[in-house]
């Protein structure tokens, strides 16, 4: 909860975030996460969201990649050479 002041006035704010509550987690995991998190000196909430976030940007990543052979049917195999050249080109 946080207090604010406005004009002599005492307003009280809450700040609410969403809650995650996983049901059913196996100890070995629950071990795993505890490990983890004491050894980036994180607590066990802040390192499930670490993890979280890191997971769900790699999944973005990789799912984005597998989108990109979709974009391009060209001749040529896609190759670091020719982005490389279009790049030059100004076409990439």
């Amino acid at each position: 909860m946080q207090a604010l002041c406005y004009h002599g006035l005492n307003l009280i704010l809450e700040v609410f975030m969403p809650t995650l509550v996983i049901r059913d987690l196996p100890a070995a995991l629950h071990r795993r996460l505890k490990e983890e998190a004491e050894k980036a000196h994180r607590s066990m909430t802040r390192e499930a969201i670490y993890l979280l976030e890191s997971g769900l940007n790699e999944h973005k990543a990789v799912s984005a990649a597998h989108e990109l052979p979709a974009l391009y049917e060209g001749k040529k195999p896609l190759t670091d050479k020719l982005i490389h050249k279009w790049k030059r080109q100004g076409m990439a």
